[in-house]
């Protein structure tokens, strides 16, 4: 038994030195599980971190790589349109002939193959803007226009736990995407006629018609009419109600009707000639007025036995000059005598109503003052100074009869006028009922073939065709190509316009010849940057400097869809380069978690191996003591 504990004992003791010595060599606290299981645990799960951590390094750098390759590709794509931008500035001005034209259109073509060259990059082999189908060529063309033969696959990599990030361009996105709508900003400039309804004016707005009504003056008559138009649902309505109402006002010499510039409504005037008490002195003698600058006459017999100075200079109008001679008069004692708008209507006559006539003059008061000439009353009032016409400037207005009213303004009549006044534009909205005929302010166009081109098919569409008659019919003829197109009336309600709902082929909308159809309805063009591309091509080979003026504007566009692209891949390189410091410091820190649970304290253990080394070697001294053999041992 004692030999037993003896060998037991040196034999852990043994075992022990063993484990010190094994830590040492490996540096190790922990070998196997049974070392530390609680610390095994947490090694394991350590180490896992530590692994994943380097996963997501390496995920950060494949896609820190691809992301470089795109800011290059995307740069040089922003270099080709900016090239083909100054060609096209260059060119769209009238110093360049036709062969200068054509060279530039060769320049333009190569700048279109090189940029669809750089548009089916590889990077190890695989098609960078296909999308998930890396191995098939994402961009294909012929003269027609591209398709996109990759696919919409985001391929997104795990750059931290449960956090992932899409690092690929999708060709169609960058290069197909529509930058703007062909149309959205056209205007066809829809005239008016008389059976413009009036809920289609002003862009849909309409007229105020709550309480309908407007007021019409002729300030020469003093007459003012309030015109009612509540019941009107189309400008021939208005026009029929404003003429009645004005005649049965008194107003004769004024009429409305349809404007000869086919948007608006138009005053008609006559001139009659005609005054009243109303009548401002600005007016006389076709609006030149009446010299009140010194603003006096003088009425007086030959003998000046009687001599009246009359002060009109602070006169406004026809009746503040008949009354202030006619209380002048009276005042200086002179009866009978009194001065009155002419039968006519024209003039001011004075008459002497005396028995035996006074014999009276009027006259200027000095020969520097024209008041009296002004007037027309120069001469002798024998019985009757028959003064001469007074020749006034029409003057009219138009107000709202209720302040907060806007009848008048919503049919643009609003202000004030002397001859023949062309109202405001109506602007009418554009509907499908809108009547072809009454396109470009009621002139029409001479409608006739486009060219649709979507990817690599094209088709002519006719769109004079007679059976044509509304801005309906022209939407159902676009939307019946079978193109992947949406043909509607635009947002601002001014115009038609054409979307290309697919992704991934570019749109193109071109004249046919030498037409002006497509330009006219304002959706000449393509709203992606490949169609825009080869516009100017087509543009230059043609001599068409007004499309290669017309293209800069999407260019400018494109290089700008191209720079937002850029940033977003810089906004990704930024969040990688982030995510990797930050991986980092989380790889030291576990990487130093990992060592403080499995390595092992060096000092500690060199003392400890000493420390056990001595404690053997004095347990197998003592034991070879202790332990002698013994008679029983030979006897076994």
């Amino acid at each position: 038994m004692m030999s037993d504990q003896v060998f037991f004992n040196l034999s852990r003791s043994l075992d022990r030195f063993a484990q010190l010595q094994a830590m040492m060599s490996s540096g190790r606290r922990i070998s196997k599980p049974s070392d530390d299981p609680i610390g095994t645990q947490k090694d394991l799960r350590y180490r896992n971190i530590l692994s994943e951590i380097a996963q997501f390094k390496k995920n950060i750098s494949s896609a820190g790589n691809l992301l470089s390759n795109y800011d290059t590709i995307l740069g040089n794509m922003k270099d080709i349109l900016s090239t083909a931008n100054e060609l096209a500035i260059s060119l769209s001005n009238d110093t360049f002939d036709a062969t200068a034209r054509s060279g530039a259109a060769n320049e333009a073509e190569s700048l279109f193959e090189q940029l669809l060259a750089l548009a089916n990059s590889k990077i190890e082999g695989r098609y960078v803007f296909s999308g998930y189908r890396t191995d098939t060529t994402p961009f294909m063309a012929n003269s027609a226009g591209v398709d996109y033969l990759g696919d919409a696959g985001l391929i997104a990599v795990e750059i931290e736990t449960a956090t992932k990030m899409g690092i690929n361009l999708v060709g169609s996105d960058v290069l197909l995407r529509s930058m703007s709508v062909l149309g959205e900003d056209a205007d066809l400039m829809v005239g008016v006629d008389a059976n413009t309804l009036l809920a289609d004016l002003n862009l849909g707005q309409g007229i105020d018609l709550a309480a309908g009504t407007f007021t019409v003056a002729d300030n020469n008559l003093g007459i003012n009419v309030t015109v009612d138009i509540s019941t009107a649902t189309t400008l021939g309505d208005v026009v029929n109600l404003v003429n009645n109402q004005l005649a049965a006002g008194g107003i004769t010499n004024l009429t409305l009707d349809l404007g000869l510039e086919g948007n608006n409504l138009r005053w008609t005037t006559v001139d009659n000639g005609l005054i009243s008490a109303s009548t401002p002195l600005s007016n006389v003698d076709a609006g030149n007025g009446v010299d009140l600058s010194e603003g006096k006459i003088v009425i007086h017999d030959v003998t000046d036995t009687i001599l009246v100075e009359i002060d009109l200079s602070s006169a406004t109008s026809v009746g503040d000059v008949i009354s202030t001679i006619n209380s002048t008069l009276t005042a200086n004692g002179i009866n009978n005598v009194t001065a009155s708008i002419n039968a006519a209507g024209t003039g001011i006559d004075i008459t002497d109503t005396n028995a035996v006539p006074l014999g009276l003059r009027v006259d200027d008061i000095s020969a520097s003052s024209s008041t009296a000439s002004d007037l027309g009353i120069v001469g002798d009032i024998n019985p009757v100074l028959s003064g001469q016409a007074l020749n006034p400037l029409l003057d009219f207005s138009v107000s709202e009869a209720v302040v907060g009213q806007t009848t008048a303004a919503d049919l643009g009549l609003l202000g004030d006028f002397s001859m023949a006044w062309v109202g405001d534009a109506l602007t009418p909205i554009v509907t499908v009922d809108t009547p072809l005929a009454l396109l470009n302010n009621g002139l029409g166009f001479g409608l006739g073939q486009i060219k649709i081109s979507q990817g690599q098919g094209f088709i002519n569409l006719d769109l004079g065709n007679s059976t044509y008659s509304t801005v309906g019919d022209l939407l159902d003829a676009l939307n019946a190509t079978g193109f992947d197109i949406v043909a509607s009336i635009n947002d601002a309600g001014t115009g038609v316009q054409v979307v290309s709902t697919s992704t991934t082929q570019s749109l193109k909308i071109e004249e046919v010849a030498s037409g002006r159809t497509a330009h006219d309805l304002g959706i000449f063009g393509s709203p992606d940057i490949l169609g825009s591309m080869m516009i100017l091509v087509d543009a230059l080979r043609n001599n068409d400097r007004e499309v290669t003026g017309q293209i800069i504007g999407n260019l400018n566009d494109a290089m700008q869809e191209l720079l937002n692209h850029r940033a977003s891949v810089g906004a990704k390189v930024i969040r990688l380069e982030t995510t990797d410091s930050r991986l980092t410091a989380l790889d030291f820190n576990f990487t130093k978690m990992l060592s403080e649970v499995e390595d092992a304290d060096l000092t500690k253990l060199i003392s400890d191996l000493a420390s056990q080394e001595n404690s053997y070697q004095a347990a197998l001294i003592a034991s070879a003591k202790i332990m002698q053999p013994t008679l029983l041992d030979f006897l076994q």
